[in-house]
């Protein structure tokens, strides 16, 4: 049937007014959304961006626009243009919700912010300066996120010279010496200053008369200027002493030598250890992020010196209020992984803890390769130090069955190396020549599959192989490193501010209380240790369970393994000095702690031998067989004997390497590493089956107990 004129009208005006209203409802909605996304935004932040009615000259000065301004493309479609606005006013809105009231919902928006990337350097700049401390932090803590999300440093528009920069630094010790009656300061500056600063005016304006006193002068200040740095970071080391640091404006003063020196290595690690000894202080935080020393810890964390990244990424994760695992890393105390925030949820933690005259980030390292002897399957380097595929190099053998092998297949395919690895077995580095038991699993890798998944993934040598090795092959790790001071002799100094630290009882206690800081006791621990290292490791152990503290008694009962690199449990001979030469050496009190047949140490060991009954422990021991190299004399001298390192107790292994080689395996496939590796497997899989044995009964409301 044919509509009416008057039905066809009316369907048309139906029609348009639905479009009318469609029309008008979708303006209305996106009015509405971009009042929600301008909400995000502070319209303050254009003053400092760009600042009006201010002298052109002085703008220039302070603002560089090229850095901060970037002119649109004018050739750049409309949708381009579109959509790039939409992002930042998306990125807007996701940091207005970072300061949200809820944790779930501001951590879900800082992992949302980090993810957008290519905005504008105005745009980052924007969003630095709109962030609080708390989402700065938090996004120094993710490895994707831009780094211009952070406020950059500051930058003083007026140069000062060098001479002018150590006058305030001694001005500024000066200050710290009379707030703390720090002895160590006032030697410094009494030892450091007296020539130089210490002069009257007309003696001063004599002592420039002649060239020659000028660049005495230059060369001084040149020279006395890291001794500054290294004197507030030692003042750093006390806590009770180190929040003046900050309270005298030392970060400015600390960032005027970073902004001069930022391209001097050692200068940085020691600025870096400074903030991050600082960084147990949370109420500085507000500090760190306005002077933009977050966005120089963000850069640091994600260097490639292990000195700067681990020591910058302790100092922000003791920062980062709104990570849920959250603890403090106390001076001495790294965590080597995880470095960033990561959703891996820790199941064990690996302690490693160095011996005398060791350090965290040097005795873990991945020992020199061109002292050993090659296999027949070997990681070859070239002089620059760049790490090159595995290959056969060739070889020759009395049998001339092995012999043919060997030339068959020196020029073939990869295919072919793969059917090699089918048929024969690869022997891991550094094997023991003398055990008490009969080892299998570490000896070999069971599958050339290892081998060619190495060469798939090759890599530069190692700095610490437990950070990068350990967390590799095994997954749910922390692994914390532990640092302290050691000497060989009193005329070394010592600070009387920490003097009192130096016995073995002592530094025990020290680090047991730091350890509980960082959380230690919650979940299995595997105890890794070096020489004098596993005297303290034995000695926590005990007094765990002497004083009876339900906090140390956590540490004791979760403790499943411990490996001994060449752990004088007897002493060791190089600590026994006559009293003539003592009078001379004056050796320090952990030297005199490691005199052979100690009565402490002999007691120690025997109470250590008693707890082992009552609490179940995998106790590997590794002994060095060769001597070392003590003296710039080529002087050689075996630290820690067969008898003294031979715990008398679970699996020890005899390895041909000296007493610095033993902790240091030469590649993943060392047998110094594989075990450690097993053991760590080991107890996490025992980890694994309580979790999947623990039976969660949803008990009624009405249902007792």
């Amino acid at each position: 049937m044919p509509l009416t004129p008057f039905t066809k009208r009316k369907i048309k005006f139906v029609g348009f007014l639905s479009m009318s209203s469609l029309a008008i409802w979708v303006s209305l909605q996106v009015k509405k959304t971009r009042e929600i996304l301008n909400g995000a935004f502070d319209p303050f932040i254009l003053h400092i961006i760009e600042p009006k009615g201010v002298d052109e000259n002085v703008y220039a000065i302070t603002i560089d626009a090229a850095r901060w301004i970037k002119v649109p493309n004018s050739e750049e479609s409309f949708l381009i243009k579109q959509w790039k606005a939409l992002k930042f006013a998306y990125a807007r809105r996701l940091l207005s919700l970072t300061k949200a009231d809820s944790h779930v919902i501001r951590t879900k928006a800082t992992l949302q912010l980090a993810k957008i990337k290519d905005l504008e350097s105005w745009q980052y700049a924007q969003l630095a300066h709109s962030s609080n401390a708390r989402t700065a932090i938090a996004l120094a803590r993710l490895p994707d996120a831009d780094l211009r999300y952070q406020i950059q440093p500051l930058v003083s528009p007026n140069r000062i010279s060098t001479e002018y920069l150590v006058n305030v630094l001694r001005d500024f010790l000066v200050y710290l010496e009379r707030q703390s009656a720090h002895h160590c300061i006032s030697n410094f500056l009494s030892s450091s200053f007296s020539d130089l600063h210490d002069l009257t005016k007309t003696e001063f304006e004599n002592y420039f008369d002649h060239t020659d006193h000028i660049a005495k002068y230059m060369r001084s200040t040149a020279d006395i200027l890291p001794l500054c740095l290294e004197s507030i970071l030692h003042h750093s080391t006390i806590n009770k002493h180190a929040r003046d640091i900050a309270e005298y404006n030392g970060l400015y003063l600390l960032l005027e030598v970073y902004n001069r020196f930022q391209h001097v290595y050692e200068m940085n690690v020691g600025l870096c250890t400074i903030i991050s000894n600082l960084s147990i202080f949370p109420e500085l935080a507000d500090e760190f992020h306005k002077i933009g020393w977050i966005s120089i810890l963000a850069k640091w964390a994600q260097d490639k010196d292990i000195r700067l990244s681990v020591t910058a990424s302790r100092a922000l994760a003791n920062l980062d209020a709104d990570d849920k695992n959250r603890v403090i890393y106390q001076r001495g105390v790294y965590s080597l992984y995880p470095t960033m925030r990561s959703n891996e949820q820790a199941k064990v933690d690996v302690i490693f803890i160095h011996g005398l005259l060791g350090g965290v980030f040097y005795t873990w390292r991945q020992r020199n390769q061109a002292d050993q002897t090659l296999g027949i399957f070997g990681l070859l380097e070239s002089l620059t130090g760049e790490p090159e595929i595995y290959s056969l190099r060739k070889y020759y053998s009395s049998d001339e069955v092995m012999q043919e092998y060997f030339e068959r297949y020196e020029d073939q395919s990869r295919l072919d190396w793969e059917a090699l690895g089918s048929d024969y077995e690869v022997i891991s580095r550094d094997i023991p020549t003398n055990a008490n038991v009969e080892e299998e699993e570490a000896y070999c890798c069971s599958s050339y599959d290892k081998l060619c998944d190495n060469t798939r993934k090759v890599e530069a040598r190692t700095q610490c192989w437990p950070k990068d090795w350990l967390t590799t092959d095994c997954q749910n790790l922390r692994i914390l490193g532990i640092n302290y001071d050691t000497s060989l002799s009193k005329w070394a100094g010592t600070c009387p501010e920490e003097s009192c630290k130096l016995s073995l009882d002592e530094r025990t206690e020290d680090l047991m209380e730091k350890l509980l800081q960082a959380g230690v006791g919650k979940r299995p621990i595997v105890w890794v240790a070096h020489s004098m290292g596993g005297l303290l490791v034995k000695n926590l152990l005990i007094k765990a369970e002497t004083e009876g503290d339900e906090n140390y008694m956590n540490i004791l009962n979760n403790t499943k393994g411990i490996v001994f690199y060449s752990t004088p449990h007897k002493g060791s001979k190089i600590a026994n000095l006559n009293p003539p030469t003592c009078l001379v050496v004056l050796p320090s009190v952990e030297v005199q702690e490691l005199r052979e047949e100690s009565p402490n140490l002999k007691s120690m060991h025997e109470a250590f031998l008693e707890l082992l009954q009552k609490y179940s422990m995998r106790i590997i021991s590794f002994i060095e067989t060769k001597s070392t190299v003590v003296t710039a004399l080529k002087f050689n001298f075996r630290m820690v004997e067969s008898a003294s390192g031979n715990p008398g107790v679970g699996e020890v292994f005899e390895v041909p390497l000296d007493h610095l080689g033993i902790c240091k395996p030469i590649n993943r496939e060392s047998f110094l590493y594989q075990k450690v590796l097993h053991l760590v497997k080991t107890v996490m899989m025992e980890e694994n089956k309580e979790d999947e044995n623990v039976l969660i009964i949803d008990c009624p409301n009405e249902c007792d107990g």
